[in-house]
Parts: C-alpha cells; sequence; structure tokens
C-alpha cells in the first residue's frame, strides 16, 4: 500500500464537504461512507491507492482511522466546521465547508468518481448507508481493526437453489463437467 498522503486526505473531506454543502442530512456517517466507497473503488477498478488513508471497522461502517484530529486540523485552519445539526429527529455531526477547497485535488476520472459516490449515498439514510456499507469484507474484521481496500470485493459464497440449482447443474452437464 502506497504511503498516507496527510494533505491529501485533508483535500479530499473538504472537498466532500463543499460538494455537499447544500444538501440536508449529511454528517459525518455520510462523510465516511464516500470516502470509503471512492478509495475503495478506485483502488480495486484503477489500481490507484488515492491518499493512502486507512479505514477501520466501526459501528456504522468503515471509518477513516484518525479523522477526529484532521477534521480538528482543518477547522483550525478555517477550512471545514463540524457542527450539531438538526436532521428529522436526530442531531448529525456536520462537516461544513468554509471555504472552496484548493484546486487540482482530482483529475477528471477521479472527480466523476467522487461525484458518483456522493449522489450514491446521497440518496440513502446514514442508517441505509451503514447497512450498505456492512458488506462481508466489514464483518470479517473485528471492531477498530482496520479493513483492507480490496476487502470491498469480498462476497459470501452461497449454495445455489431453485431455478438457479438446475441452470447450472444442466450448464455443468452441457460443459461435460458432471
Amino acid at each position: 500500500m502506497a504511503e498516507f498522503n496527510r494533505e491529501k486526505f485533508k483535500d479530499l473531506i473538504h472537498q466532500v464537504a463543499w460538494q455537499v454543502r447544500d444538501r440536508d442530512g449529511w454528517g459525518l456517517v455520510k462523510l465516511f461512507k464516500v470516502m470509503w466507497f471512492f478509495e475503495a473503488r478506485r483502488y480495486t477498478i484503477e489500481g490507484e491507492v488515492f491518499s493512502g488513508g486507512a479505514y477501520q471497522r466501526d459501528e456504522f461502517g468503515p471509518r477513516p482511522r484518525g479523522v477526529y484530529p484532521i477534521l480538528a486540523e482543518l477547522e483550525r485552519e478555517g477550512r471545514v466546521s463540524v457542527r450539531d445539526e438538526k436532521f428529522h429527529s436526530r442531531t448529525v455531526k456536520r462537516p461544513i465547508a468554509l471555504t472552496a477547497p484548493p484546486p487540482g485535488l482530482l483529475n477528471e476520472s477521479q472527480a466523476r468518481d467522487l461525484s458518483y459516490w456522493i449522489s450514491y449515498v446521497d440518496g440513502l439514510s446514514a442508517a441505509e448507508i451503514s447497512e450498505e456499507s456492512h458488506d462481508y469484507g466489514w464483518e470479517i474484521v473485528s471492531q477498530g481493526d482496520d479493513i483492507p481496500l480490496y476487502a470491498i470485493l469480498a462476497e459470501r459464497v452461497r449454495e445455489p437453489k431453485g431455478e438457479e440449482l438446475e441452470w447450472a447443474l444442466m450448464r455443468a452437464s452441457e460443459l461435460g463437467l458432471s
């Protein structure tokens, strides 16, 4: 894995906070999910390590390791503020971009992918997106342990049943495998 690029990681937080500044219901849970999906998919599809940041298993899904001191640093720099905000019957910790992020963080492909993940996460509640990120890769690590980016590819293998089993047996026979 590539070395951690703290500035790129901070800029990614700032970029997401900027892009969601006018959207309702954006708390840290959603921020963390966008970061996880963006970085894990860039790694597994493009072979690219974006920030080199580590993600760990948390109650609500993958969370960037060491993110809270970095958020405090962004606050001290006057770039992002984290505020309590009422959303429906809950209070969320909302990251609010106070300034535009520095230019040049993302190339065209990265910008498109980040926008996709923001839109994807935006369409779900924090509970739904947490459930979405509680995949097998998340389940097989212990609370607080790091989740490798490639864990997003982990799936459960299950026995086929019914029509699916019939099709598989027929296809295996056609191929001379049974």
